[in-house]
């Protein structure tokens, strides 16, 4: 079990954001994508997609804001 899959969904999705976000800017080591793919697998046990994720984190930001 990877710690992503004791996290909760918007912590989830901050670390799925976050870590693509450095993926864009070029500002990456494989350990990132292998993180990704960590996520997505947690991710994918609670049903959720990255479209999910994105949305999850867009509201956690709102709220916080």
């Amino acid at each position: 079990m990877s710690i992503y899959e004791t996290l909760p969904d918007e912590r989830l999705a901050e670390f799925f954001v976050g870590i693509n976000r450095y993926i864009e800017k070029g500002i990456l080591s494989e350990a990132m994508y292998y993180e990704i793919e960590l996520i997505k697998k947690a991710a994918l046990k609670r049903e959720l997609t990255e479209l999910d994720l994105r949305k999850l984190y867009l509201k956690a930001e709102k709220i916080g804001a």
